[in-house]
């Protein structure tokens, strides 16, 4: 077998290692309850790590990959997003426009951080 092969497949062992972070936007771990409107009805949920692209959140409402809602955050009220995945209770969403960091500054400042015990 050609060393060509195994040369391009670093990407795989990277994405394997759990010391290298892949993600595009460093995540704020927080705990703050809000809500999402989504297909014109409320569903509450628990933020659990946030950043300027999006977030991570808990619910029992039902929350579908793909479909366009908006987030209730500080200082940003009602902001859009779509839903990335969703599983098992847990949704991720990314939002349509970043927040800028300043607008992202002022949000964290009233939003309390998780508090992890060990």
């Amino acid at each position: 077998m050609s060393s060509s092969v195994f040369a391009n497949l670093g990407h795989v062992m990277r994405s394997r290692d759990p010391s290298v972070e892949q993600r595009r936007a460093k995540r704020d771990l927080v705990d703050m309850v809000s809500h999402v409107t989504a297909r014109g009805r409320t569903h509450g949920i628990r933020i659990i790590n946030i950043s300027e692209l999006g977030l991570m959140c808990r619910s029992d409402g039902e929350l579908l990959t793909g479909e366009r809602i908006s987030v209730w955050l500080p200082v940003l009220k009602d902001y859009a997003a779509e839903i990335r995945w969703a599983q098992d209770g847990r949704a991720g969403m990314e939002f349509l426009e970043p927040i800028r960091p300043r607008l992202y500054d002022a949000m964290m400042a009233l939003i309390p951080p998780r508090q992890t015990a060990w």
